[in-house]
């Protein structure tokens, strides 16, 4: 019996020893309301659809490597449609919800090149 009420015991106090990393939990934070050609959009299409089978240079698709290329189809709404909307680009994964909301603020702010 004092066995079985030490083994209880033990029980109800390793939950309480568990440790969670908010940012293992939660990913890291994202600072949406700062964002740049330059500093945070350029770098998600370089790293995301610039590759070559895809939208890097001489890519079969198109290239996005420049901001002049990528402002062709930010004006004539098929990146917010691919991106955005259906969001079925880019074509080797999904972007995160950062990285979205990180291109939509841009594209709402007129997709500056800054």
């Amino acid at each position: 019996m004092r066995a079985l009420l030490l083994l209880a015991a033990l029980a109800l106090l390793f939950p309480g020893c568990y440790y969670d990393n908010e940012e293992d939990l939660y990913g890291p934070s994202c600072d949406a309301s700062v964002f740049t050609y330059s500093g945070q959009i350029g770098p998600i299409i370089a790293a995301n659809c610039q590759l070559p089978a895809c939208h890097g240079v001489n890519g079969e698709n198109g290239e996005l490597v420049t901001y002049e290329q990528v402002k062709a189809v930010v004006d004539d709404g098929t990146f917010r449609q691919a991106v955005i909307v259906e969001k079925r680009m880019p074509d080797g994964g999904a972007l995160t919800n950062c990285e979205l909301t990180l291109i939509e603020n841009w594209l709402n702010a007129g997709a500056p090149n800054n």
